[in-house]
């Protein structure tokens, strides 16, 4: 999405992604509210039902580290100040030599499947928004399962195997 590896390294995943961002970024908001057609009191509302969510996303996801798979759709914005629909999953492991716990999100720009203004419709109850994500079904279990290994190549493991080797010498 533009951003360097400088610009995110020790920062956390909601100052980086979502409504914090397009918050803390000047005129964000107000493009946000433009593009979905609302208030700027609303377009607020809105972003911050789509942060709790993600929150609610990654206390599922911790609950049960390496077994579920947390999911959020919410509003991100690019380096660049583009606006767009990120799907996000997230999961929690352990690094199996040392037993550390971390935690892996990967993005996804669904702009096209999901347009902004039906994002941010949908993010005026819990109703509208299970129902969302429950249209996005059959994709999400795609990549659920492609990151828990059922039916595909592990994502995990592949973490495990090559990434986590290369990260844990960094460490130390």
């Amino acid at each position: 999405y533009g951003y360097l590896a400088a610009d995110i390294v020790g920062k956390k995943c909601g100052e980086v992604i979502g409504g914090p961002v397009i918050k803390a970024k000047s005129g964000a908001l107000a493009q946000l509210a433009r593009k979905a057609g609302v208030s700027l009191h609303e377009a607020d509302a809105r972003l911050g039902f789509l942060t709790a969510k993600a929150a609610e996303a990654c206390r599922v996801m911790m609950a049960n580290p390496g077994m579920r798979v947390g999911v959020s759709i919410l509003v991100n914005m690019k380096k660049n100040g583009v606006l767009f629909v990120n799907e996000c999953l997230l999961l929690s492991l352990k690094l199996p030599a040392v037993n550390w716990s971390y935690c892996v999100g990967f993005q996804r720009d669904i702009s096209k499947e999901v347009p902004l203004h039906a994002l941010l419709s949908a993010a005026t109850s819990d109703c509208a928004y299970s129902s969302l994500i429950s249209r996005r079904g059959a994709a999400l279990d795609a990549r659920r399962s492609t990151l828990l290994g059922v039916g595909g190549e592990n994502v995990v493991r592949c973490l495990h195997e090559k990434a986590l080797n290369v990260f844990s010498q960094d460490i130390w």
